[in-house]
């Protein structure tokens, strides 16, 4: 296990190794959550905890700031729990082990939560340092980020004092981002028809890249499911069973399997060759391998309504914008078998309201067709840009002064608790940066430490010029 305590900024680094010690996939952010309520007693400050487990702390400002702009810093105490298909680790019982390498932060075989806890360890590095100089700070870390955005949808509109809002949670250092998509997902659900148990081979796909769905999902990364469903379009007349593909539905499903039965060995190398041979240029290095097996076969009506509805399902890009950035999108992020149900979610996004109806009424019609049940999920706002900013402003003039160029300044492509944040707060003034992260919700998530250094300290600038 790495030591990080030589990393710097020192304290961020010690305060991201407790928040490594402690599970908090999402949903399970109770242990977490009063981590982070103690530790704000522990330092003195105000401390506020909701029914969500939505935590708040809050710092008086400094001499000479009473009367400027409160701001609050804002992070997810959630994250992904990706990892290695023969990794035994528990995000509900097992630390993140650290692995440091080449001036990145990694994790052992797992995601490393730099998403979002390393805006966590900023924040509390600047709650508690006693030569703080600035505004009113109040550090409100949420949850569920990663499936729901449960915790800033359900966030009072009472709580907050701040005028500006900033969030910690962008990817990219130099790039300020000041506006993000809206989405939603779609679950569906059906009991398994079982055929009897038969002779036959699993189909493995790995290799794909995976990484996030909404940052990612204009790359060539593939999708597992829809790879899969290419390789059964190419067999007739056949049943499938046990099928388990994707992990969770902001994530681009890079491997997983299905059981096919009736079917040769031969007629399946066809359909490997072929089906690699569609995929060779996506990133990444696809493999296909075929293993004979024995399993519960699901009934062939129910194997062919699924193949089809794989395979006639949209995933990726739907539409871009003028300026050819993502405008919306869906990903096809998982399908498994559980307490004897298929169960499938497609997350879907978009910067733009009836876009994302659209396309939502494009999956759906998918679905009726072939007689899938499914249930729409609760929708979460989009952030849009606001064009009288002080803050941005303010944001950029720092960095120019700092950098010598430009903050380069965009709307993104995923879904940031920002939009919920100001549905609530219109009032308040927004804008999201971070420290870069790569290979999000991934097992090849990785921090650069130099980054979170730099953004440390540009933070802390722009909390003394907010005057």
């Amino acid at each position: 296990m790495e030591n990080l305590e030589n990393l710097k900024p020192q304290r961020v680094f010690y305060y991201f190794k407790k928040l490594m010690d402690i599970p908090r996939p999402s949903g399970h952010e109770k242990e977490v959550s009063n981590y982070l309520v103690e530790t704000g007693k522990e330092l003195g400050f105000e401390t506020y905890q909701d029914e969500y487990l939505n935590v708040i702390l809050k710092r008086c400002a400094s001499k000479g700031y009473e009367d400027a702009p409160k701001v609050v810093l804002q992070g997810h105490m959630d994250m992904v729990g990706s990892k290695l298909s023969d990794s035994n680790h528990d995000f509900t019982k097992d630390p993140i082990i650290p692995v440091v390498e080449n001036g990145f932060l990694m994790a052992k075989d797992t995601t490393l939560g730099a998403d979002n806890g390393i805006a966590i360890a900023m924040g509390l590095a600047i709650m508690e340092d006693c030569n703080y100089t600035g505004p009113q700070i109040e550090l409100l870390v949420t949850t569920e980020e990663e499936t729901s955005m449960n915790g800033a949808l359900k966030l009072s509109d009472k709580v907050l004092e701040g005028d500006y809002l900033i969030n910690i949670d962008s990817e990219e250092e130099g790039i300020l981002t000041v506006g993000s998509a809206g989405g939603l997902t779609v679950f569906v659900e059906e009991e398994i028809q079982n055929d009897g148990d038969k002779e036959g081979f699993e189909i493995k796909v790995h290799g794909l890249k995976g990484g996030h769905s909404g940052m990612q999902i204009n790359e060539d990364r593939g999708n597992a499911v829809k790879v899969l469903g290419s390789f059964l379009a190419e067999l007739k007349d056949i049943s499938i069973g046990e099928i388990n593909v994707g992990t969770l539905d902001n994530v681009i499903p890079s491997e997983g399997f299905v059981k096919v039965y009736g079917i040769d060995r031969g007629t399946l190398e066809e359909a490997k060759d072929k089906t690699i041979s569609e995929y060779s240029k996506l990133l990444g290095e696809l493999q296909i391998n075929i293993i004979e097996t024995t399993g519960q076969s699901y009934s062939k009506e129910q194997s062919q309504r699924l193949i089809k509805a794989i395979n006639e399902l949209p995933t990726g890009v739907n539409s871009f914008m003028n300026d050819g950035t993502v405008e919306s999108s869906n990903n096809l992020a998982f399908i498994k078998e559980e307490d004897g149900k298929l169960k499938s979610e497609i997350s879907l996004r978009s910067s733009e309201n009836h876009v994302l109806e659209e396309l939502k009424e494009k999956i759906t019609k998918v679905l009726e067709e072939n007689d899938f049940d499914y249930e729409i999920g609760a929708r979460y706002p989009s952030w849009e840009y606001k064009e009288d900013s002080k803050l941005r402003t303010l944001a950029q003039e720092l960095y120019k002064k700092i950098e010598g160029r430009d903050f380069e300044t965009i709307v993104i492509h995923a879904g940031l608790e920002c939009g919920a944040i100001y549905e609530k707060y219109p009032n308040m003034d927004i804008i999201s940066i971070g420290p870069n992260i790569t290979g999000a919700h991934s097992v090849k998530e990785r921090l650069e430490i130099k980054s979170v250094e730099r953004v440390y300290d540009y933070l802390v600038e722009l909390l003394k010029e907010i005057k």
